[in-house]
């Protein structure tokens, strides 16, 4: 298998990981989830995308987060459960994913939409064996035990909020100490939208006065590969509007950019120039 690695993934790498076994396992586990929960899988692309694995970075993501979370189960105490939360976690096969593949995590997947309920509780009744729960709230402030999770999981969500600060101290809180956080989130290439370099700077900083970063990677200096994503060869959304545009996310791109020129970021054409950074740190 193929070790996805810490930073920001080089489409090199993700060419390979397309390649592998440990993608294909992905792929086939995500078919046979949605061709089986398609009525709840619907309701979800009406709000998101139905199939979120098939978009540009999440190809990457969650087999990056997969890859971690599977890591740190196989260390730990025969028979003992593996708490796990999906901070932010829509509604996708990813937590089933994991239950499936490791038998005795019981996951949380804690979100602020009310109208998931329904759905978690269609793909529930259809895979009693998965011990996943939904939970509603706000990620400032989440109602779990201090100290009660082995891992957290959160793919794309923290550039999507505000006071990140607040929701890495609630981080903190829920894990038990040498607890797994593995985290994914934006980078914004043009400086326009989220996270610039200095943002992605600022967020990593803080990551790393509240957890123990990998020894085999600088985190910050990570992000010089944004200067010149072409040469770095990095994963990038121009990549993928210039080869493949059905895996970008944007629906409805005009009206996406009459908005943006009404905040004033200029005429964007309803498109985001990114790329993805993926980290796994522990808690101190």
């Amino acid at each position: 298998m193929i070790r996805l690695r810490t930073g920001i993934p080089l489409l090199s790498e993700l060419d390979a990981h397309l390649k592998s076994d440990d993608y294909s396992r992905h792929v086939e586990f995500n078919r046979k989830f949605l061709a089986a929960n398609d009525a709840a899988m619907e309701q979800y692309g009406k709000l998101w995308a139905k199939d979120t694995f098939r978009l540009w970075s999440r190809r990457w993501e969650y087999p990056f987060v997969a890859q971690r979370v599977l890591e740190l189960a196989a260390a730990a105490p025969a028979g003992e459960f593996v708490r796990i939360l999906d901070a932010g976690s829509g509604v996708t096969y990813f937590p089933y994913y994991i239950c499936a593949n490791l038998p005795q995590a019981e996951f949380v997947c804690y979100d602020s939409n009310p109208s998931y309920h329904p759905m978690f509780a269609a793909i529930n009744g259809v895979n009693p064996s998965a011990k996943v729960k939904f939970v509603e709230g706000m990620l400032q402030k989440m109602p779990l035990e201090p100290a009660s999770m082995d891992a957290i999981c959160c793919i794309s969500v923290l550039e999507h909020t505000s006071n990140y600060s607040e929701i890495l101290d609630e981080f903190v809180r829920v894990l038990k100490p040498g607890g797994l956080l593995a985290l994914t989130f934006d980078l914004s290439l043009d400086g326009k939208f989220e996270l610039p370099k200095t943002q992605a700077k600022q967020l990593l900083r803080e990551i790393g006065e509240k957890f123990d970063a990998p020894d085999d990677v600088d985190l910050i200096a990570e992000l010089d590969r944004m200067d010149d994503p072409k040469a770095s060869g990095i994963l990038t959304t121009d990549h993928y509007r210039e080869t493949q545009p059905d895996l970008l996310p944007w629906k409805y791109p005009m009206l996406k950019a009459a908005k943006d020129l009404a905040l004033g970021h200029g005429w964007t054409g309803g498109f985001r120039s990114k790329s993805i950074y993926c980290l796994d740190v522990r808690k101190k």
